[in-house]
């Protein structure tokens, strides 16, 4: 596998389609892992739509890169 460690710079060798996918899959365990944490009063719901946000918009901001990457 690579890692960042090993390939510097850049991407640290990760493909686009590769860092979406984590950015995707990051935001499903938000929703999960910060819904639980609503229930228990140790984040607002206002803080966690806003990180879960975030996420997406990060994995919005990947797919777009690799659509300007497949038109070149």
């Amino acid at each position: 596998m690579l890692t960042a460690r090993t390939n510097p710079g850049g991407r640290g060798g990760y493909s686009t389609r590769d860092l979406i996918q984590c950015a995707e899959r990051e935001a499903r365990a938000r929703r999960i892992r910060y819904a639980n944490k609503v229930l228990t009063r140790r984040m607002t719901q206002h803080e966690a739509d806003l990180e879960i946000d975030k996420m997406d918009a990060i994995a919005q901001v990947l797919s777009e890169i690799e659509e300007r990457e497949r038109l070149l």
